[in-house]
C-alpha cells in the first residue's frame, strides 16, 4: 500500500519512511462507531474516552473481567431516551443535546440497516446523507465514512490536516482559516490524486503533524 501511495505522491514519501506500519483503524460496529465520533468535536482524547465509557455502560453487560465490567455498545434506541439533564451531569456538554437527538434521527431514518446500506453505497452518497443530519459537519461525516463505513476515499479534514495541506500543496492559505469552501477544496484535491488511498495516506500527515507542529 504504501508504494501505491508513493507512486501516486512522491511527496508524502518522507511521512510514509517515517511512520511505517500505520493503518486506519477498522471498528467493526457502524453503529459504535457513529456514536463515537459524535464525542470527538471541540474534545480532547481523555474526555472522548470517558464519554464513550459512559454511554457503552448503558448496553448489555457480556461479561466482567478483573472486576471490570465489559457492555455491548448501546444501540440507538437506548441512546435516544437518554435525558439530557442525565448526560450533562456526566459532563458531555452541548453534546448532551445533540447525541440523542442524532440517535433520534438515526431511527428515524432506518437506524443500523440505514449506516449498512451507507456503508455498501458510494462514498459520496453515504457523506451526503450523514452531512444532512442535524449536527453533523463535513468532518465528522468523513470520520464516521472512513472508520465507521469503510469509505477508504473519505478525507476528514481537521486543524492538522489542513495544517499539512497548506504547507504541501495550498501554500497561498497560509494563515487563513479552515471554512466548508477550502474543507472540500482540500479534500477532493486529495481524494483526486490518491483516489481510495486517499484515507490512508491522510493518517500519515495527520500523525506526522500531530507529532511536530510545534516545532514548525
Amino acid at each position: 500500500m504504501e508504494k501505491r501511495i508513493v507512486t501516486k505522491a512522491p511527496e508524502l514519501e518522507p511521512y510514509m519512511d517515517a511512520l511505517k506500519g500505520l493503518r486506519v483503524l477498522r471498528q467493526s460496529d457502524p453503529v459504535e462507531t457513529f456514536f463515537t465520533f459524535l464525542c470527538t468535536p471541540n474534545n480532547n482524547i481523555k474526555r472522548i474516552t470517558q464519554m464513550v465509557h459512559k454511554l457503552a455502560a448503558r448496553g448489555p453487560l457480556l461479561k466482567t473481567v478483573d472486576g471490570v465490567d465489559l457492555h455491548r455498545f448501546p444501540e440507538a434506541e437506548v441512546i435516544a431516551a437518554i435525558p439530557e439533564q442525565e448526560l450533562r451531569t456526566e459532563s458531555f456538554g452541548y453534546r448532551a443535546k445533540t447525541i440523542p437527538h442524532l440517535a433520534q434521527q438515526l431511527i428515524e431514518r432506518g437506524d443500523r440497516k440505514y449506516l449498512t446500506d451507507l456503508k455498501n453505497g458510494p462514498y459520496k452518497d453515504a457523506h451526503r446523507e450523514l452531512v444532512s443530519m442535524k449536527g453533523i459537519g463535513p468532518k465528522l461525516a468523513d470520520c464516521i465514512c472512513l472508520f465507521g463505513l469503510h469509505h477508504d476515499e473519505a478525507v476528514p479534514v481537521d486543524t492538522h490536516i489542513w495544517q499539512a495541506m497548506v504547507r504541501l500543496y495550498f501554500p497561498q492559505y497560509k494563515d487563513a482559516a479552515l471554512t466548508d469552501k477550502r474543507y472540500y477544496e482540500a479534500a477532493d484535491f486529495f481524494r483526486d490524486r490518491l483516489g481510495n488511498l486517499a484515507g490512508w495516506a491522510h493518517q500519515y500527515l495527520f500523525y506526522d503533524n500531530v507529532l511536530n507542529w510545534r516545532n514548525r
